[in-house]
């Protein structure tokens, strides 16, 4: 773990409970020890003392701060179809470690309306992620009803389809690329969205595979 979210980092004293705390036992923790904390909201790591230590929390107070350099993130925007939450909660850590500036979950006709997201739960994935592999912010998630509604906001859509044309041909920074649900999209949302790529590869993706796929290709 490169450092410990707390959303009150900068303050001078930070109590941990609760999960938090259980890591921190994992790793004996003792009074004295120095600790990283970031609030993922600036560019300051914190460096925390432990000056107390409880059965049920440990106290850190502010030794220093340090700033850094701000992170390259890669201003990629992809969309993906509603699909079973429990795949986009999958998806979320590999998008985030790969630096995918936003992720944008849109109801197509073919996606089950009684999947339901937790907004919450998905951003305490991405901390961990962060947490994990060093990320100073979090993906950005948007959550859209249907797709008139994300056609409303985004013009530059492009679908990723079994036919159109070559990724190659798009520039990633201009164009938000949208994946399917499994079943595909339908006749009318093909009608209505013209501007097609398709993946040079030989064999059918699962949703989950072609976005982190889509990610690598462009992120790396």
């Amino acid at each position: 773990m490169q450092f410990l979210y707390h959303a009150q980092s900068g303050d001078e004293n930070l109590k941990i409970e609760n999960q938090a705390l259980l890591h921190l036992k994992a790793r004996r923790l003792k009074i004295n020890d120095e600790l990283i904390f970031k609030n993922l909201k600036d560019n300051f790591a914190y460096i925390y003392e432990c000056i107390q230590v409880e059965k049920k929390f440990f106290l850190f107070k502010l030794k220093t701060k340090k700033e850094e350099k701000p992170q390259k993130i890669s201003n990629i925007h992809l969309a993906l179809a509603v699909v079973d939450p429990k795949v986009i909660e999958k998806i979320l850590p590999f998008l985030n470690e790969l630096g995918v500036e936003k992720l944008s979950l849109v109801y197509m006709q073919y996606s089950q309306k009684n999947f339901k997201l937790d907004m919450q739960r998905m951003e305490k994935i991405l901390i961990e992620s962060s947490q994990q592999c060093g990320r100073n912010s979090l993906l950005k998630i948007g959550i859209f009803k249907n797709f008139e509604e994300f056609k409303t906001k985004y013009q530059n859509i492009v679908l990723i389809d079994f036919e159109g044309e070559k990724l190659s041909d798009f520039d990633p920074l201009d164009h938000v690329f949208l994946v399917g649900p499994e079943g595909g999209f339908s006749l009318e949302e093909r009608l209505t969205c013209k501007v097609k790529a398709k993946m040079d590869h030989p064999f059918i993706l699962k949703a989950q595979t072609a976005i982190i796929a889509l990610a690598s290709k462009f992120a790396i």
